[in-house]
């Protein structure tokens, strides 16, 4: 988990606490608290990290921090060599409007071998259940992403419905420079920065259901509040005049079917 640190041991320091306390209190896996203690866990879902504030009456921020790259480190992920191209690298971007299942298409291609790399932006929101850190994104405080605007870390970020979510600029500059392929999960705004930015190495890829009427329905079945479903809908009319700005567009009615045409577009382009 790339610049994320985790402050267990700490916090165990001065509760004068040890991991075998902490399993008692908290019912977490002894091996899962010494590689938080030790920051070699690779991924550590949402409920865990739950049991473990309500056990030391911490917030999630005082236990998990991000730290910034080392100085002249330029990207927050690690690109294989084996996935390196003889060319510049491309970035897929999937966008459309909320609920119209982009992660659920992306998730579908992880483990074809396809050469492309996931990089997660970083957001303030809260992770949902079945959610990590890194996957789908980098969670951090508000202070933490504030500090990383200040760095200029951010190829652009916003806020969308209360929380923000920044995109690393040097990671994506550095997969396109040696040639690597990445694909994007992104609002419909930062998918024509993503354009602007990068030019033709950007290829944008519009998201959406036949009838939109079902995003409500989707939104809910995936625990949204009225009031945030009420914001995401009231965004479509933005994101639909935009859709003719993206080279391709998939209607996501059946996720094999949709995963397939995009799989196609893909393979199209590499």
């Amino acid at each position: 988990m790339a610049g994320i640190t985790f402050e267990l041991a700490k916090i165990l320091s001065e509760e004068q606490m040890s991991v075998q306390d902490l399993v008692r209190t908290s019912g977490v896996n002894r091996n899962t608290l010494y590689g938080l203690r030790n920051n070699t866990a690779t991924r550590v879902d949402l409920n865990v990290l739950q049991r473990i504030c309500d056990a030391l009456s911490r917030p999630l921020s005082a236990i998990m921090k991000y730290e910034p790259p080392a100085q002249g480190s330029d990207s927050i992920v690690t690109f294989s060599a084996a996935d390196k191209r003889a060319r510049e690298g491309l970035i897929f971007i999937i966008s459309g409007p909320s609920g119209a299942g982009k992660n659920t298409l992306i998730n579908q291609l992880k483990g074809l071998h396809l050469g492309l790399h996931f990089i997660p932006s970083f957001s303030t929101r809260g992770m949902r259940e079945g959610e990590c850190q890194g996957d789908p994104y980098y969670f951090v405080s508000l202070d933490d992403f504030r500090a990383m605007v200040e760095r200029g870390e951010f190829l652009e970020y916003e806020q969308i419905h209360g929380n923000y979510y920044g995109t690393h600029a040097k990671t994506y500059e550095r997969a396109i420079h040696l040639g690597f392929d990445a694909i994007k999960d992104i609002d419909v705004k930062g998918a024509l920065n993503f354009r602007r930015r990068f030019g033709e190495r950007a290829i944008l890829i519009y998201v959406r259901p036949t009838e939109l009427e079902v995003l409500w329905n989707r939104l809910a079945d995936r625990g949204d509040s009225e009031d945030d479903i009420r914001r995401r809908m009231e965004r479509i009319q933005f994101e639909e005049s935009k859709r003719e700005m993206f080279q391709h567009v998939i209607y996501n009615d059946n996720v094999e079917i949709a995963k397939n045409e995009l799989l196609r577009i893909i393979q199209s382009n590499t």
